[in-house]
């Protein structure tokens, strides 16, 4: 088996779970095998996928133009579903009401933005500072944290 099917040779019968199954089986094949560096093919995965999923940005508007000539709104092509839709974006920017809620919203997360900054330099596990704005005294109580383990690959 070769880490990568070559394009059109995977079973245009499979469903997506199907093809998902395919791909959990064939990754746990070459973790099991022992035969391939792992990292290395993670960062080849990563590379292929940046690749594919640029070709397919470049392509989606001509395919859009082809599968909207058809004049269906749903029909089967290359062993796929293929289905023109519409949806509705609603902008409620022109309400008053909306706008204002908006801007007091986003005026919070301002707040919690700095609120979690001071909670992150904090020394100890509870501390007070005074809101000169309100004039309250407020109570500050150290975050917890969690690490959490990850790989990045930058191309």
């Amino acid at each position: 088996m070769g880490l990568v099917k070559p394009i059109g040779s995977l079973d245009r019968g499979l469903s997506k779970n199907e093809l998902i199954s395919l791909a959990e089986t064939d990754a746990n094949e070459i973790f099991e095998s022992g035969r391939y560096d792992l990292l290395k093919v993670y960062v080849e995965m990563k590379r292929y996928e940046v690749y594919f999923t640029t070709v397919m940005d470049n392509l989606r508007e001509a395919a859009m133009l082809q599968a909207q000539e058809t004049g269906l709104k749903s029909f089967n092509y290359a062993d796929a579903q293929v289905s023109n839709i519409q949806r509705s974006v609603f902008k409620f920017d022109n309400d008053p009401t909306w706008s204002k809620l908006h801007d007091e919203f986003e005026l919070l997360k301002a707040k919690i933005k700095l609120h979690e900054g001071l909670l992150k330099n904090m020394d100890g596990e509870k501390a007070e500072y005074l809101d000169e704005e309100t004039g309250e005294l407020i109570e500050l109580v150290a975050p917890t944290q969690e690490v959490m383990e990850s790989i990045m690959v930058r191309l």
